[in-house]
């Protein structure tokens, strides 16, 4: 051990600079003067930095997310002379009805999706009025178009037919270039926009035309052999060639309905009863009937001619 002290002095003296130290060990580097090396951290130290770094990275994260831009409430500049919402809702609308006759559960490019396994010739089919409550503004030299639409899509999957409704959301871009315009894809925002923020005004029916729609709409299920997957099926629901099937009562006696209006259907629920009927021969020729009954439940969704078109009807209980 060696300190630097010099200079004349009386009393009491401390010295401030550079202190040796002394290693009792045999460590070659430390008796020669160089710092010994740094502890390695502890299973804890090592935890907490770790946290740390998450906690960092979902800062960050966050903080990106506030900069996604917002739907404007109004527009941005100055539109195209003569350019109306309707007309970028047509070519909105256009795009959408070019999406529903793409053959796969979820086509590119296209804002509607399914999840089934094994799915063969898949269908969809744009219902209602997309143009109805759609949001069209001017932004940054082009038009962002929002809103709600409504699709089915028919299959065949392992477990049989199934026809399904899709409500969903969807936002695009227009680059205006007048009768050229084209969109190259139409999105589903991630995440949607708040529930009631896109509401359809033309939607509604009248009592009448409801009950109607679902009144003829049994009467086909009865009439089709065997029963399209639209209609009414449970797992006791009977199958055959030469069966015959009658509604038993008033589909729509006691029927209450919800509406709504983000996507513009109409669901009506109440009870009803079908009764299958069919011969079968065990040393004789007999006819055999069994009854299905509950509750069901109907999405109805009005056309753009303003008529009820019924979209399926199920077995809920």
């Amino acid at each position: 051990m060696s300190n630097e002290f010099k200079g004349r002095v009386t009393g009491n003296s401390f010295q401030i600079g550079k202190v040796h130290t002394l290693n009792m060990g045999g460590d070659a580097a430390t008796k020669s003067g160089a710092e010994p090396p740094p502890d390695k951290p502890s299973a804890v130290q090592f935890a907490v930095g770790f946290a740390l770094v998450v906690v960092i990275i979902a800062i960050g994260a966050a903080c990106q997310g506030d900069d996604k831009p917002v739907f404007p409430a109004a527009d941005q500049g100055t539109r195209p002379a003569g350019v109306s919402d309707d007309a970028v809702a047509e070519v909105v609308a256009d795009k959408l009805a070019q999406c529903a006759t793409e053959v796969v559960l979820e086509p590119v490019n296209c804002p509607q999706a399914h999840s089934a396994t094994s799915p063969r010739n898949v269908r969809w089919e744009l219902v209602g009025e997309p143009r109805d409550g759609m949001q069209v503004r001017w932004v940054d030299d082009k038009f962002l178009a929002r809103g709600t639409a409504v699709m089915t899509v028919g299959y065949e999957a392992a477990t049989g037919k199934a026809v399904e409704v899709k409500g969903f959301h969807f936002e695009t871009e227009v680059p205006w270039r007048g009768d050229q315009t084209r969109i190259e894809s139409i999105r589903q925002p991630k995440p949607a926009p708040a529930a009631g923020t896109i509401r359809k005004e033309r939607y509604d029916l009248p009592d009448g035309d409801l009950t109607k729609a679902v009144r003829d709409g049994f009467a086909a299920c009865a009439a089709t052999v065997p029963m399209p997957p639209k209609c009414p099926h449970n797992p006791h629901t009977p199958s055959g060639k030469d069966m015959t099937r009658e509604v038993e009562g008033d589909p729509v006696a006691n029927w209450t309905s919800t509406k709504d209006a983000e996507f513009g259907l109409i669901r009506v629920k109440a009870s009803y009863s079908l009764v299958a009927r069919w011969t079968e021969t065990f040393f004789t020729t007999y006819e055999t009937s069994r009854t299905q009954s509950g509750t069901y439940e109907a999405t109805i969704i009005r056309t753009p001619n303003k008529t009820a078109q019924l979209l399926t009807v199920k077995h809920v209980s």
